[in-house]
């Protein structure tokens, strides 16, 4: 009896979502209603059921928002909320997963055998010539996948870091994975973007510290963090056209108020690690010392001579911070963006003083070796 409730229950929205749409043609047709975003607004996409139930007027839909008015911001809403009554999971790239989770959809993308290798063989030759630590951090879709849509596409990051750990040895190998999935009830990830809070580069840092073979570790109390913001919409769901801005970013209060200066690419120099002007910008997560530089030197209040150089993405900026109290200079290189030649730099860096690391996301860093063939 309960399932036959159901059953009438979702035929009910779907035909109260049939007749709305169907009232929003004919009423746009008639001139009813009209765009007020363009004087020649484009056709409205064709209704019939097919089109609805194969999911292309949706499809359609998405390419005529970006003109019309009645697809603004409530109407927008109404069609996603629409969409994902009726199973809908991946929008503009994104896959929406459970607890509201986005992940970047890898439906058509495949990691081929010669971008592994090739990453395989740079991080051996990091290892071996640098003596360079490696630490890739797993994504979300790793440590969450039970959060992923069913039959989403996906990349076995477990094999591959098994694959890092034997090419550069236990003894230079940071086992984030472990690490990761001791706390994956946490919210370790943004759920909005595709990048570790703070929390999870909390538990990182000691995770570092263990390997790197520092006295002792810098604390740092998780019941003083700081509330940055509670608005937080990250990229994916700027992506999407979604209404998601509830997630939080906190800071540590060590972190904070540091007597730093950070050099980025040779030309603007800024005090302090957090960047306050991103939050509201495309990607709030360059908060975390800023984005697209291909450069960035960091001169802490350190007494001590010791240099780090780290390879890195967005994740480790979020890092940095914890790790700045152990060295006077920490050069940060992102692979994204740097145009220098990285061999000769990171040979120039080379003393007894200098210590080298790779701290960046699997899938990233991955994917640097993609080359279309």
């Amino acid at each position: 009896m309960e399932d036959k409730k159901n059953d009438l229950f979702t035929i009910g929205i779907i035909a109260v979502i049939l007749l709305t749409f169907a009232v929003m043609d004919l009423l746009f047709q008639a001139g009813l209603i009209h765009s007020a975003g363009t004087k020649t607004p484009d056709p409205l996409p064709m209704f019939t059921a097919r089109s609805f139930l194969n999911g292309k007027y949706f499809e359609d839909y998405d390419a005529y928002s970006v003109k019309s008015f009645y697809k603004g911001p409530q109407w927008s809403k109404l069609v996603r909320g629409t969409e994902i009554i009726l199973g809908k999971r991946e929008f503009q790239g994104i896959l929406l997963g459970k607890k509201n989770t986005y992940f970047e959809s890898r439906s058509g993308k495949k990691t081929g055998e010669t971008a592994i290798a090739d990453s395989l063989d740079f991080l051996e030759k990091l290892a071996a010539d640098f003596d360079a630590k490696i630490m890739l951090i797993p994504t979300a879709d790793e440590i969450w996948k039970d959060r992923l849509p069913a039959y989403a596409a996906y990349f076995d990051q477990e094999e591959y870091l098994d694959s890092v750990r034997e090419r550069v040895g236990e003894d230079r190998y940071v086992d984030l994975l472990q690490t990761l999935n001791e706390h994956k009830a946490e919210e370790i990830y943004y759920r909005t973007a595709p990048y570790w809070t703070s929390l999870a580069a909390y538990y990182g840092y000691y995770a570092w510290w263990e390997k790197s073979g520092k006295l002792f570790p810098y604390y740092y109390d998780l019941d003083r963090k700081i509330l940055v913001t509670n608005h937080f919409a990250g990229p994916f769901v700027k992506r999407t056209g979604m209404d998601d801005r509830g997630e939080e970013m906190f800071i540590l209060k060590e972190t904070e108020g540091k007597q730093v200066t950070v050099c980025y690419d040779d030309r603007v120099t800024i005090e302090g690690y957090y960047r306050p002007e991103y939050l509201d910008a495309q990607n709030p997560c360059g908060y975390y010392l800023g984005d697209e530089f291909g450069l960035a030197n960091i001169r802490t209040e350190s007494q001590r001579k010791n240099v780090l150089v780290v390879i890195g993405d967005l994740n480790a900026n979020v890092m940095i911070p914890l790790m700045a109290p152990h060295y006077s200079t920490i050069l940060l290189i992102n692979p994204n963006y740097y145009q220098g030649d990285l061999w000769g730099f990171l040979a120039e860096q080379k003393g007894e003083e200098t210590e080298y690391l790779v701290l960046q996301g699997v899938l990233d860093f991955v994917e640097l070796f993609d080359v279309k063939e």
